[in-house]
């Protein structure tokens, strides 16, 4: 049974689709269509996922998570009752939670789900090498990592979203997305991606709450309240509501209890539009730029605008786009887009043996969509040539936007030293919107250690092919340039957990009950 999950940063959801080509919902245990992306460690050793979770937020908020999916490929480690969790284990706890409801729902052995995940499509390596790591903790066989706004693609259906070319919107809980997908040698393809992954709805949440506390405090609160962590919890719950609620209403109150006094707070949808402008322009700005790239790429017009992400409920989003790019703007069901889209992949690469190692090696099937690379990847060097640079720097090798998969990327260095014996390679990744080979202006992403160079006076070539899968995922191979051995390659992706801790992680989540 293949199925495809949406892993968010506030909500993930879960969907099959029939080869009848009808697609089937999987609720979670208490029959909601979308679950809560919060986890809750118990002290008798249990775990709690999705909604029973979140209302532990107002009660045990020191043993609730939310958002780790903002921490992926990042060491933010967390301790909860004496035991270390790293964000690749609570998001697989997560996942564990979804696998679980899905073998409810069909009667099916945890052997026999494969799921398609979903990521961002702005997540670089390092994060999409953690969602793989979360779902070996979570024991799942993941047929594939799949950006969401291709899947969001496959949700509306490949041939009209690839017709005349669409901008698909994409935004989630804590991220977002933007990419213009069109036709190129008849068949779909994503020509530019642009985004945030640090941008979602939690961020308006959090305005919310801002505008919320500012005006309690005129009505006399004690200013300590911002400080109690139940007061908070509960605050910030009731900031999310409101914020839900002023998508359909033009305003609304939340009434909240501090100290033995009821307070009872108003505000209108044009008062927390304008707490949010800021936000909307930084959509709006990636919106405009990734437009730019598609066309400098040779990509055709933009007929329409996709939304997906339950935050582009809000209606000052879709306003927003009308007025700033003038394209229509359509909008259906946002809050599964991204996992029917997972679930029609899934069916069609389980369907079709090997099919994955087929889709890494760049042979895709005439209605799948071909992704790109949402950040530029360099490497490190030093300077060997006139003018001299006092400082090493990046040198890009694959820019942003080339088209995946990347195939044995050839890149010549050489060596500082005579009868040098081995070598560190370190390929770091676009850290900010604009490429830049500063070291400063981007991230560590491969850090790895080549050997078995043969004895030969400084300046000998070193060639490195450079791969990276229709996923994502880098692989780098090293050949001695003198005598065309293949060297050995010893590499970790920075930000992500090693087999050792792996394994403790596993080991960690497998001994919990999760409810």
């Amino acid at each position: 049974m293949d199925i495809g999950i949406d892993l968010g940063t506030t909500y993930s959801c879960v969907m099959h689709h029939g080869r009848d080509g009808v697609d089937e919902l999987i609720r979670s245990t208490d029959g909601k269509e979308i679950t809560p992306s919060v986890v809750c460690f118990e002290a008798d050793g249990s775990v709690l996922v999705g909604d029973a979770a979140k209302r532990q937020l107002r009660m045990d908020p020191d043993n609730v998570v939310v958002g780790i999916k903002r921490h992926m490929g990042t060491s933010f480690d967390l301790e909860f009752h004496g035991i270390r969790y790293t964000p690749e284990a609570i998001s697989g706890i997560i996942l564990k939670r979804l696998v679980m409801d899905a073998q409810d729902h069909f009667g099916a052995r945890s052997t026999s789900l494969r799921a398609v995940i979903t990521v961002p499509a702005y997540f670089g390596v390092a994060e999409k090498e953690a969602t793989y790591a979360a779902a070996r903790i979570a024991g799942i066989d993941c047929l594939e990592l799949l950006a969401e706004p291709v899947a969001a693609v496959y949700a509306y259906g490949v041939e009209k979203a690839g017709d005349g070319g669409s901008l698909v919107f994409d935004l989630g809980g804590g991220t977002f997305d933007v990419a213009v997908v069109g036709m190129a040698d008849r068949r779909p393809r994503i020509w530019a991606v642009d985004g945030e992954t640090r941008l979602g709805g939690l961020d308006w949440d959090q305005r919310m709450f801002d505008l919320l506390w500012e005006r309690l405090v005129t009505q006399g609160i004690d200013e300590g309240a911002e400080f109690d962590e139940d007061f908070a919890a509960a605050l910030s719950t009731e900031a999310e509501l409101l914020k839900r609620n002023l998508s359909v209403r033009e305003a609304g109150k939340v009434r909240i209890r501090y100290d033995g006094r009821m307070y009872t707070v108003s505000v209108t949808r044009s008062a927390f539009e304008e707490a949010t402008s800021d936000l909307v322009i930084m959509c709006i700005e990636a919106a405009k730029r990734v437009l730019a790239t598609a066309r400098e790429l040779g990509a055709r017009s933009v007929e329409r605008v996709l939304l997906v992400g339950g935050s582009t409920r809000m209606p000052m989003i879709r306003a927003a786009l009308e007025a700033g790019l003038g394209l229509p703007v359509i909008i259906h069901d946002p809050d599964k887009a991204v996992a029917r889209g997972a679930a029609v992949l899934a069916s069609m690469v389980g369907a079709s043996k090997g099919a994955g190692q087929y889709r890494s090696a760049g042979i895709l099937g005439p209605k799948t969509v071909a992704p790109v690379l949402p950040k530029a990847i360099g490497i490190k060097l030093y300077s060997s040539s006139l003018p001299v640079r006092p400082e090493p720097y990046v040198c890009c090798i694959i820019p942003q936007n080339t088209l995946l998969p990347v195939v044995k990327k050839r890149v010549t260095v050489a060596t500082a030293l005579s009868k040098q014996s081995k070598a560190r390679i370190e390929l770091y990744e676009q850290a900010g919107v604009i490429v830049s080979d500063e070291i400063e202006g981007n991230r560590l992403l491969f850090d790895g250690e080549v050997t078995g160079i043969a004895s030969a006076p400084a300046g000998s070539p070193i060639h490195l092919d450079v791969s990276v899968s229709i996923e994502g995922r880098i692989e780098v191979e090293a050949v001695d340039g003198s005598t065309g051995k293949t060297l050995r390659v010893d590499a970790f992706i920075h930000g992500v957990v090693d087999e050792g801790e792996l394994a403790e992680q596993t080991d960690n989540v497998s001994g919990l009950m999760v409810l």
